[in-house]
């Protein structure tokens, strides 16, 4: 009977890795066809790779010529093209938790600082931030096999916490904490895509100087400050405007006086 053939599309599980008594199952590479190879060597060199190329082109041929081996053996290890796509997310959302800013218990600073280290992770992933910003499956939740963590939830559980921290209604929160994570990754893709102003901007210059001083006097009063806005500049300026907004729910909902979390509850280690 001829081999099942394995599409692009499979969306099969992994297999699990047998004991090191086992001998080879039926369906197992090779000793020969292994290249050295295993299910987090694997995700890691997919991971390394999404800091050049965008995590939607990175399929399963693309990851087995980069390190050499057969796509059969990134189905046996990692399994369809999904399990690698969120295989490559929760490792990356893992090294982003190594990096978490410890909380302060200034419900600010913390929503601050927890942006900032998402944004910066991502500024060194610019493939993972043109994925986030054009797909939904596994922006945040991955599917997990033999046990494993689903580490993007855990990211999203300890920013949603911080933002709660200010004390808004559960409404607010979610609104808050929603906006904040899609300007994070609005603003770093258009950084790593070179799509600022700071990036064009003898183009902006010369197109500004051939407009009509009359006619677009607003767009030439405005006009210095966005030519020289770059990613740091951004995301500035953006998260200030987002924490006055919480300020401002804050006073509506009546929450008069500062909210710190409670920093006596453990963080589970990141492994």
């Amino acid at each position: 009977m001829a081999d099942k053939t394995i599409s692009e599309d499979d969306d099969s599980k992994p297999h699990r890795a047998p004991k090191k008594s086992a001998g080879r199952r039926r369906g197992r590479p090779a000793a020969d066809e292994k290249g050295g190879a295993s299910r987090q060597g694997i995700l890691r060199a997919a991971l390394k790779l999404s800091k050049s190329v965008a995590l939607q082109d990175l399929s399963i041929v693309v990851v087995a010529r980069s390190i050499n081996v057969t796509p059969a053996l990134i189905h046996y290890y990692i399994g369809g093209r999904d399990w690698l796509t969120s295989g490559i997310m929760n490792l990356f959302y893992k090294s982003l938790l190594r990096k978490w800013p410890t909380a302060t218990g200034d419900w600010e600073q913390d929503v601050r600082n927890a942006a900032k280290a998402f944004f910066d992770h991502l500024l060194d992933y610019p493939g993972i931030a043109a994925y986030l910003v054009s797909n939904h499956r596994f922006r945040v939740f991955q599917l997990t096999a033999f046990g494993d963590r689903d580490y993007g939830a855990e990211m999203l559980n300890r920013f949603v916490g911080h933002v709660r921290a200010a004390g808004l209604s559960a409404e607010r929160t979610g609104l808050r904490t929603q906006l904040i994570h899609e300007f994070v990754m609005s603003t770093a893709n258009q950084a790593t895509q070179d799509l600022l102003p700071a990036d064009h901007k003898q183009f902006f210059e010369e197109k500004l100087a051939s407009l009509d001083p009359v006619r677009m006097e607003h767009i030439i009063f405005g006009k210095v400050v966005p030519l020289q806005l770059g990613a740091e500049d951004l995301f500035r300026e953006g998260i200030a405007l987002f924490l006055l907004g919480i300020q401002r729910d804050r006073d509506i909902e009546g929450v008069s006086s500062p909210t710190k979390p409670a920093l006596a509850r453990r963080k589970r280690p990141v492994q």
